[in-house]
């Protein structure tokens, strides 16, 4: 499961210290993932199959699939721009990183729907902690590329949490469909199937499979 796909303004920010910069952090995110799904599955938390673990894999669920619809709503706004243009409508209006957000939205929905509350919080928080300095580092190539004009976008809109207004668009969009398609089939693909995946997992758990370790919750 590759959370991080798609870099943010990827059409923006072009050159062979990105794409080198893009190759560790997927290498990184990848073994993230690796290693927090193997521990999901070796381990069942304290009242694993309880109603408020039952309870919060429907709102992992949930997470999971707005996280899958956030991610192709902002790729369609970044892949209809041309090169080197500041994305700034859509998604873009109202978070500076959508796709980071919405991938962190389903990170805590991945740990939701596993009943893994604890692996899922520590998860969350090595999320947030690792991409503030992706995150930082992009910044600094855009205001290269953009100057004042990203300087006024990051004074006017947040960086990674939503401001409560409604977005703002063109009334019609070009859409990249190669971009949108990589997108869907590198990333945003693998947040549905993480439902599936969970269901498994509490199959494999319920029937005694794999319990190797206990966590408090």
């Amino acid at each position: 499961m590759n959370y991080t796909s798609v870099q943010e303004q990827h059409d923006c920010v072009p050159g062979k210290q990105g794409s080198h910069f893009e190759h560790w952090r997927q290498l990184v995110s990848r073994i993230f993932v690796v290693l927090w799904l193997t521990a999901a599955v070796l381990t069942v938390p304290k009242g694993f199959g309880a109603g408020w673990h039952e309870a919060g894999e429907m709102v992992g669920f949930l997470l999971l699939i707005v996280a899958a619809l956030g991610r192709m709503w902002s790729l369609a706004y970044i892949g209809g721009r041309k090169d080197r243009e500041l994305c700034q409508s859509g998604p873009y209006s109202i978070m500076r990183n959508p796709l980071y957000f919405f991938s962190f939205l389903a990170v805590v929905g991945t740990g939701l729907a596993l009943q893994q509350f604890l692996v899922g919080f520590i998860a969350a928080i090595s999320f947030l902690l690792y991409y503030a300095g992706v995150i930082r580092h992009e910044e600094r190539r855009l205001r290269v590329l953009h100057g004042t004009k990203f300087e006024v976008y990051r004074a006017q809109v947040p960086r990674f949490w939503p401001k409560m207004k409604l977005p703002f668009g063109p009334e019609v969009l070009q859409v990249n469909m190669r971009l949108l398609t990589r997108g869907l089939c590198g990333g945003t693909l693998w947040f549905l199937l993480a439902i599936i995946f969970a269901e498994m997992v509490e199959w494999l758990h319920g029937n005694g499979f794999f319990m190797v370790g206990t966590l408090p919750f």
